[in-house]
């Protein structure tokens, strides 16, 4: 009776050498974590009639060993949704200041912002703020002159300038290096950024980059994505499918609107 438990023991014992080789094997071959993994509290947000902007916590850890416990720096950005916006200049005509002359940019993010723990020309060099878009400066915007289908490689710096003030202006272009990322230990960190309303419903992406000696030693990304709902949602459903029958709708309404308080204070 001794022999079978015999054998059932050595077909364990080898059982269990070959799991451990391929365990090893494995191991071996595994790739190396990442050095940085970062993220958002929450991916989705809802927009309601009542939405002001929101603001989203961004989250994450730098495997510090890996960099040989030699200083370095983070750069976030945070971009979308990505949409053609056409800018035009006036000009002088008969008298009058009216639009001539328009440039029209494929791929402008409606909202950028860079947050950073030092000003970006000391943290990264000009070659990987360009590789990388961090920073308004270096954002690059591919675009068609008004009319043509041939794409511009060195568009008027006027029609790009006067893009990236408005969108400061209004709040949609951010930089910010004064404590914008806080670390929590030696690995850990976490910031925060707001989303105005005029920044809009769709896709987001945050981008998370480690930099060393100017350049960019690991990075990580994230999407966050802005819904509307309720009221909202079928407004914007309606005006996006069935144009012509939402501009009927929104004048006999605005008409209707009229013609009441017209009648109210007319009685009183």
């Amino acid at each position: 009776m001794a022999r079978p438990f015999a054998a059932e023991r050595h077909f364990s014992t080898a059982l269990f050498l070959l799991l451990l080789v391929f365990s090893v094997r494995d191991a071996a071959f595994a790739s190396p974590p990442d050095l940085i993994e970062a993220g958002a509290s929450q991916n989705h947000f809802y927009i309601e009639p009542s939405y002001d902007g929101t603001s989203i916590a961004l989250f994450g850890s730098v495997d510090s060993d890996r960099l040989k416990s030699e200083t370095f720096d983070l750069a976030i950005t945070i971009r979308g949704p990505i949409r053609p916006v056409r800018v035009w200049k006036k000009a002088r005509r008969a008298g009058l200041w009216i639009n001539a002359h328009s440039m029209t940019f494929d791929g402008v993010p409606n909202y950028y912002a860079v947050l950073s723990t030092g000003p970006l020309e000391e943290i990264a060099s000009l070659e990987e703020r360009k590789d990388h878009e961090i920073g308004v400066a270096v954002l690059q915007f591919p675009l068609t002159a008004s009319g043509e289908t041939k794409a511009l490689t060195n568009p008027p710096e006027e029609f790009r300038d006067a893009l990236i003030k408005l969108k400061q202006t209004s709040g949609l272009f951010v930089e910010d290096s004064q404590a914008a990322i806080q670390f929590l230990g030696a690995r850990l960190f976490r910031a925060r950024v707001f989303l105005p309303a005029a920044a809009g419903p769709g896709l987001y992406r945050a981008n998370f980059y480690v930099l060393q000696k100017g350049s960019v030693a690991g990075e990580a990304s994230a999407h966050i994505r802005l819904n509307k709902i309720g009221i909202e949602a079928r407004l914007s459903s309606a005006a996006l499918n069935h144009p012509w029958l939402y501009g009927v709708l929104a004048v006999i309404l605005a008409a209707a609107v009229g013609g009441g308080a017209s009648l109210v204070f007319r009685r009183a």
